[in-house]
Formats: structure tokens, C-alpha cells, sequence
């Protein structure tokens, strides 16, 4: 069994590595959402914009479509800034692979390891994947080169940074420093599938998509719900602005 790079006390193991100074307690108990996806109609760029795990995500998904892993490898890092777990996983799969990037098992197995931090199943399976690759010299790797990698993607870091962006885009669309919704609001939506079509205030800036707690809660419910193939993606691939052009 591999050790784990953030002790987390649902997982028994033989040893354990603890690699920050500390672990974050366990947060409330999650609401269940009554649909636990976001609808395609929303991933418009403005809400994209203020989702950077999800626009990062896109743009890797796109220069991937079009031929350039390099570019896809740097823009799903980029997401996983942001705490984009699915994207943490694709970065650990091109790793292994060689696909954008020179292959290095033992920042595949770092970078899964990110991506399973939450417990997410599929990911954890994964992650004693690639651990059983690794000879003795590349699991010492591991542990001398996964503290600098979990200082800048883990979570007690990356959610604090994604919950910041979340906040404050949620304000300024508002214009309520608390966040509040006026339950009349209606929105028209100008590009994507529901273009010119009113959406309402509370569809558009459900809890869920915006208060970080109930966004974590929403992320958590897709992977214990959905298929590995539905976790990967929030809403179909789609074409975006791409900054870089």
C-alpha cells in the first residue's frame, strides 16, 4: 500500500508520510443537490470566467481537441490551481503517459495522488496504480518531491485560492457585498445554448455553484453519483475564448 503525501484519517495504511504542518479539520456534512451537475446552459464564458477550475479545465480540453498536449498539460495545471481534481488526474495521466511532457512515473504518482486527496474512489484506485510501478528509488522521490508540489495544488491551498475567486465574482455580479439575490432577478444569457432565453437570479446563482462549501458539497456528489467518465467533465466539451490566441 502507498503512503499517502496528506494524512487523511479514513484511510488506514501501514505508515503514513505527513507532509504539511497540518490537516485541515473535516467540514459539515454535505446537503444533497437536487441535480448534481451544472447545467450546460450556464457554462457561458462570464460564468466560466468566474469558475477558473472549469475555464482552465476547458481550455485544456481544447488544446488537447486540437493537437497540442503541451499546451493542454500547462492549462489542466493551471486549473488544478484551482483545485480542479479532474484535472489534477488528466496532468498524473500525461505524466504517466509521456503525452505533453518527458514521462515521469513518480510525478504521475504525486500528481494522482493530489487528485485522490478528497477520497474520490476511482482516483484512489488509480493512485495504487501507479504506486505498484514505482521501484524503491522512485517512491524516496516521491516523498523528497510531493511537498512542493501539495504547497502549491493541495487543497489547503488550492480551495482557499478557488473560494476567493468564488466570492468575489458572486459580489460584484450582485452588487451586494453579502452575496444577496434579489428573488426576482432574471437574467438573459448572451451566448451559449440558452442565449437571449431568461434565466432566473436563484437558477443562476444557486448556492451551489457559488457558496464554496456548497460548491465542495456539489463536486463531492458528482463523483459519488456519476460514472469516472461523467466525473471528469462538468457539462459537455465546449469551445471557449482561448487567452493565449
Amino acid at each position: 500500500m502507498s503512503p499517502i503525501l496528506f494524512a487523511r484519517p479514513w484511510r488506514p495504511t501501514v505508515w503514513v508520510v505527513l507532509l504539511l504542518a497540518a490537516v485541515a479539520a473535516p467540514g459539515q456534512a454535505c446537503q444533497t443537490q437536487p441535480v448534481a451537475s451544472i447545467p450546460p446552459a450556464l457554462l457561458t464564458e462570464g460564468f466560466l470566467q468566474a469558475h477558473p477550475d472549469l475555464y482552465w479545465r476547458d481550455l485544456g480540453q481544447t488544446a488537447w481537441r486540437r493537437g497540442r498536449p503541451a499546451q493542454a498539460l500547462a492549462r489542466f495545471q493551471r486549473a488544478s490551481l484551482y483545485a480542479d481534481k479532474p484535472s489534477q488526474a488528466l496532468v498524473a495521466r500525461m505524466y504517466q503517459e509521456g503525452t505533453g511532457t518527458a514521462a515521469d512515473p513518480v510525478l504521475a504518482y504525486i500528481w494522482m495522488d493530489l487528485a485522490a486527496e478528497r477520497g474520490y474512489r476511482d482516483l484512489l484506485v488509480e493512485r495504487e496504480r501507479y504506486w505498484q510501478r514505482l521501484d524503491a528509488a522512485q517512491q524516496r522521490r516521491v516523498l523528497a518531491e510531493g511537498p512542493a508540489l501539495y504547497a502549491r495544488y493541495g487543497d489547503a491551498v488550492a480551495k482557499p485560492r478557488m473560494e476567493t475567486v468564488l466570492r468575489t465574482a458572486r459580489n460584484s455580479m450582485t452588487g451586494s457585498r453579502t452575496g444577496f439575490v434579489n428573488p426576482g432577478l432574471r437574467l438573459a444569457l448572451a451566448e451559449g445554448p440558452e442565449a437571449d432565453r431568461p434565466v432566473s437570479g436563484d437558477d443562476y446563482y444557486r448556492d451551489a455553484y457559488w457558496d464554496p462549501a456548497a460548491y465542495w458539497c456539489l463536486q463531492d456528489q458528482i463523483w459519488q453519483h456519476g460514472s469516472r467518465s461523467q466525473s471528469v467533465e462538468v457539462g459537455p466539451l465546449r469551445t471557449v475564448e482561448d487567452p493565449a490566441r
